[in-house]
């Protein structure tokens, strides 16, 4: 890779991570849109990934994460974008080469699952949850995979739509 591409790769890793953390601090500062944001926050990881390569997105993803946890007040957010929006935006891709698609959906919530626990149980521990976790779990997993299908389609139709606008000039 010749010196301009990897500058200008580098200069766009750093616009996408500081326009995260920007994301996120709107998340942090108007708590009903934590999670929100963290999802957000994670399309601009994807979009590190279409634009430059799964090197780039992981460093957007880690500055992005780090930077919102260590400056953000509110740690929700930076939570949630470390252990499920900014995660699967890079799990996606992989869980995407599952080609039966029954299994590559099974997988998918799995993951989610997953990610959703751990961000309930950091939750507890980083944040200020007054609410016994066994009192809530299925509605929030219920509510979770729904809210999570639904976001993975419309981030499929996001990532086609990107490609459509902005990708066929250059191919």
């Amino acid at each position: 890779m010749d010196s301009k591409k990897k500058t200008k790769r580098i200069a766009l890793a750093g616009v996408l991570s500081a326009a995260a953390v920007i994301i996120m601090s709107l998340g942090s500062v108007i708590t009903s849109l934590d999670m929100t944001a963290a999802f957000a926050a994670g399309i601009l990881v994807i979009i590190a990934r279409i634009e430059c390569d799964r090197i780039t997105a992981v460093g957007v993803y880690a500055v992005s994460g780090i930077l919102a946890f260590v400056l953000l007040p509110n740690k929700n957010v930076a939570i949630v974008f470390l252990f499920y929006g900014g995660l699967y935006s890079i799990l996606k891709e992989f869980c995407e080469l599952i080609k039966v698609k029954p299994l590559m959906w099974l997988v998918k919530l799995i993951i989610s699952n997953v990610m959703l626990t751990l961000i309930v149980w950091l939750g507890m521990y980083f944040t200020v949850a007054s609410d016994e976790p066994l009192g809530f779990v299925w509605w929030v997993y219920l509510l979770g995979n729904f809210i999570f299908v639904v976001y993975d389609i419309a981030l499929t139709l996001m990532i086609s739509r990107y490609y459509v606008l902005f990708r066929h000039r250059r191919n």
